[in-house]
């Protein structure tokens, strides 16, 4: 111990006491949000990050500002740009420090993707997603084989559908618990899938029946539930529905990501001869209005027109999806349909609307929770 100190010393360009020990560079901050305003004149953004949190950005003279396109992993194709090419609805990744009160960060490089190429890159993996991909609910796991049997839904019925889900590539998500985004799904595996989940794939269709190879799979425990508005709080973003399975209340927050839709008395009418028609036996199909070929729960709701909280009124029927929290009594709501009084209730539910026949609702609006990602 005694020779170890005496080499220190030796080696010490001043006495050991008067050395304070090396500070750890310090490892730059990241404010990651969409911008809400743009001041050139004084060279700063107001970003509003996930959270909802505002982080105001400010630059100077020797911040670097580039571009890159959305999904590149890598700046080496990232494009510099000014402050003044920065819109507002761009995303941004800015680094530099936070200030200790966290409301401002003093930038040296802010990343930017513009709003325009995001919503084209979406749009294009909406499409794919549509094209490639297949929705329904899980029927039966098997972690031997790593397989998965899919209900999947279309226009009118459900088929049968083998997932090989064994392959090593294959990306697995999971929707978090009392959350309403895709973008909180959290990476997850195929262990974690449950009878009963709604899971939607996108992959290959097997040739001749085969399974279907998938590349991704998005998937949750989701709650739907149907029945008459008891109270509404539209300035609270809160609604209290009779659920029509337990016949106790369900208190639904409804927030600015919730996809609010109303089924038309004239739509309505149409479901319900289409409907009645198909389980007496008539032709079958999608209901009208379809587009050829099936479709599901995202291309009904697209059809839907939009309504409001405020449009909402005690007695109407709705239907609410969201993913299963821990609290029975409350739910974040994904999608709530209104206007299911438009539906004639089958005679065989006795003037209910429930969830657990076939003819009760399109099943198509039972995968509201399921938008594609």
């Amino acid at each position: 111990m005694t020779t170890w100190l005496i080499a220190a010393l030796l080696v010490s360009p001043a006495p050991a006491i008067q050395s304070p020990p090396a500070e750890a560079p310090r490892k730059a901050d990241s404010v990651i949000g969409d911008v809400a305003t743009v001041d050139a004149g004084a060279r700063k953004l107001m970003v509003k990050t996930e959270s909802g949190t505002a982080v105001e950005v400010r630059a100077d003279d020797k911040t670097a500002f580039l571009k890159a396109r959305p999904g590149s992993s890598t700046l080496s194709d990232a494009t510099p740009v000014r402050l003044e090419d920065v819109a507002v609805g761009d995303r941004v990744l800015a680094r530099g420090r936070l200030a200790e009160d966290k409301a401002s960060l003093a930038a040296r490089q802010v990343v930017l993707m513009s709003r325009g190429d995001i919503s084209e890159k979406q749009e294009a993996e909406r499409a794919d997603w549509r094209r490639r991909g297949i929705l329904g609910v899980v029927s039966a796991v098997d972690p031997v084989k790593g397989e998965i049997t899919l209900q999947a839904r279309r226009m009118g019925g459900v088929d049968p559908v083998v997932i090989a889900a064994a392959g090593e590539n294959v990306r697995f998500r999971r929707y978090a618990p009392d959350s309403v985004k895709f973008s909180s799904a959290r990476p997850s595996t195929l262990a974690e899938v449950r009878v009963g989940d709604q899971l939607r794939a996108l992959g290959q269709r097997g040739a001749d029946g085969g399974p279907f190879v998938p590349e991704q799979i998005v998937f949750g425990t989701f709650r739907t539930v149907a029945g008459p508005v008891a109270q509404i709080d539209a300035a609270g973003g809160e609604v209290t529905v009779k659920d029509e399975e337990s016949g106790k209340p369900v208190r639904v927050a409804v927030g600015p990501d919730t996809r609010l839709r109303r089924i038309p008395p004239e739509m309505g009418a149409r479901l319900s001869r289409w409907r009645e028609g198909a389980s007496a036996g008539g032709p079958s199909g999608g209901p009208p209005g379809g587009r050829p070929g099936g479709g599901g729960s995202e291309d009904l709701i697209d059809r839907l027109p939009a309504t409001t909280l405020a449009e909402v009124k005690p007695g109407d029927r709705i239907l609410v999806s969201s993913t299963k929290g821990s609290d029975p009594g409350r739910l974040n709501a994904i999608a709530l349909v209104a206007g299911l009084e438009a539906l004639a209730p089958p005679r065989a539910a006795g003037g209910r609307f429930g969830r657990s026949g076939e003819s009760e609702l399109p099943p198509e609006l039972m995968d509201l929770g399921m938008s594609i990602p």
